[in-house]
C-alpha cells in the first residue's frame, strides 16, 4: 500500500475528480463505507458497540457523516457529534449531514467549550470513537475548542 502525505492526497483527490470524473460526493461515500468495512474487520462485536463519531465541518466531517449513516443502517448504535456549528457545514459534507437529518439521526452540535463540557460524558460513554474532525486540510496547530476535544478524547480510555 502506498502512503501519501497531505499534499499528495489532495492532488490525488483533485485528479480523481477533475481528470477521471468521479464526483467528490462519490469519493466521500466510498471513504465512509470503507471505514465501516475496516471497523467490521477489526471489531467482530461491532454490532454490540456504541460508536461515537466526531465530525468536523469539512469534507472529513462529511466522511464521518457517511460512517455514522452506514453504521446506523447496519443496526449499530451511533451518536454523532459535530465539532462546530451546523450552519458552517457546506458542500458535500452538508449533503451528508442533511441525509442524516432526513433519516432521523440526531447530530449533536458542539459549537463551544460549554457545549463540549455538556456532551463530553456522552462521548466517553461510547465504546468506540471515530475521529472525522480533520483531514488533509489541517495546516496549523489546533487551539481552543478543538484542542480541548482532542486532548479529552486522547486522555479517555475509549
Amino acid at each position: 500500500m502506498r502512503v501519501l502525505n497531505s499534499s499528495q492526497m489532495r492532488e490525488a483527490d483533485r485528479r480523481t475528480i477533475e481528470e477521471i470524473g468521479i464526483p467528490s460526493l462519490v469519493l466521500m461515500e466510498n471513504a465512509g463505507r470503507q471505514v465501516v468495512a475496516a471497523m467490521e474487520a477489526i471489531y467482530t462485536d461491532l454490532a454490540e458497540r456504541h460508536v461515537g463519531v466526531l465530525c468536523g465541518r469539512g469534507n472529513n466531517g462529511g466522511d464521518g457523516f457517511v460512517v455514522a449513516r452506514t453504521l446506523a443502517q447496519r443496526g449499530v448504535a451511533v451518536s454523532v457529534f459535530l465539532i462546530g456549528q451546523v450552519s458552517d457545514v457546506r458542500g458535500d459534507a452538508r449533503v451528508n449531514l442533511d441525509i442524516l437529518g432526513r433519516l432521523g439521526l440526531t447530530v449533536v452540535e458542539v459549537a463551544d467549550g460549554q457545549a463540549w463540557e455538556l456532551h463530553v460524558s456522552e462521548v466517553r460513554d461510547c465504546s468506540l470513537i471515530v475521529d472525522a474532525i480533520f483531514g488533509t486540510g489541517l495546516n496549523a496547530p489546533v487551539t481552543g475548542l478543538i484542542e480541548s476535544v482532542i486532548t479529552d478524547i486522547n486522555a479517555s480510555p475509549v
